[in-house]
């Protein structure tokens, strides 16, 4: 195996970085993470609302699952009114299907509620995907999907909300400069200047490299502690699967917490 120099290194990540657009969620994700004002610009374009305040915008917040798929949200922010929102970018269609929104918005809503809350007290949602191509096909700019009732064609009104965002459209208003942007590689190419004073940061100042550099480092050691961690579950569930019910060995063995043991179990079973 190939061992880069530091040098090497670096000028790897560079040239990453130079040729990131904010359609690379790692890209994204560091461009609008605590910053509200970019993450409020975004909301008010494609939700079409300037009455819109940001108050809380942070970036890969994981949602977990016990018993199935967990989520780790691109961006999760919330508004003046309450509103709570999961805005994710997605390269590849197979990424923003429906039943990852309906995944998303379900996680999203486990995450919100507590014990003895009333159901009238659940906030409103918006799942956001940003697609790089128009997967529901029908030439629109943004696509909004309420849940209705079929023999009324009246809204249901159950506060949640799905919407796509069409990347590859480029008419000349704010979705079509906004996507416009999102798909630059260079920031002085790009319409918003707040968001390309974000990008250009990010690109050109040290402290802005250097962050994300860091971000990058920290993906790629959270990508491969992942991997690990996977092959380790499958062996726990091998080991189960074959005989062995004791937690405590199983857990020496794979090197795992009882309680990761526990959910690779629970996960193979269900």
């Amino acid at each position: 195996m190939q061992v880069l120099n530091l040098d090497e290194k670096n000028t790897e990540r560079m040239d990453a970085i130079n040729k990131f657009t904010l359609m690379d969620d790692t890209f994204m994700t560091q461009v609008f993470s605590s910053d509200l004002e970019c993450t409020e610009e975004l909301l008010k374009i494609i939700l079409k609302r300037d009455d819109l305040t940001v108050t809380k915008s942070v970036t890969q917040l994981t949602i977990g699952n016990l018993f199935g798929r967990s989520v780790r949200l691109d961006i999760y922010a919330n508004d003046s009114e309450g509103k709570q929102y999961d805005i994710e970018v997605q390269q590849d269609d197979s990424g923003a299907v429906p039943e990852r929104a309906r995944l998303n918005s379900s996680l999203f809503d486990t995450r919100l509620t507590t014990s003895g809350s009333k159901y009238t007290e659940m906030p409103e949602t918006y799942i956001i995907f940003i697609t790089s191509n128009d997967v529901l096909v029908g030439g629109l700019p943004i696509y909004t999907i309420e849940r209705t009732v079929q023999e009324t064609g009246k809204l249901f009104n159950d506060k949640a909300h799905i919407v796509y965002v069409n990347g590859s459209y480029r008419g000349d208003d704010e979705v079509g400069w906004l996507m416009h942007d999102f798909n630059c590689v260079n920031y002085h190419e790009m319409h918003n200047a707040k968001i390309a004073a974000r990008v250009r940061y990010f690109k050109e100042e040290p402290k802005g490299v250097a962050d994300m550099c860091k971000t990058m480092q920290v993906i790629v050691d959270r990508e491969r502690d992942e991997a690990e961690v996977s092959r380790s579950k499958k062996i726990a569930w091998n080991m189960w699967k074959n005989g062995e019910h004791d937690l405590d060995k199983i857990a020496e063995t794979t090197l795992l917490s009882v309680e990761q043991v526990r959910e690779a179990i629970t996960q193979k079973k269900a």
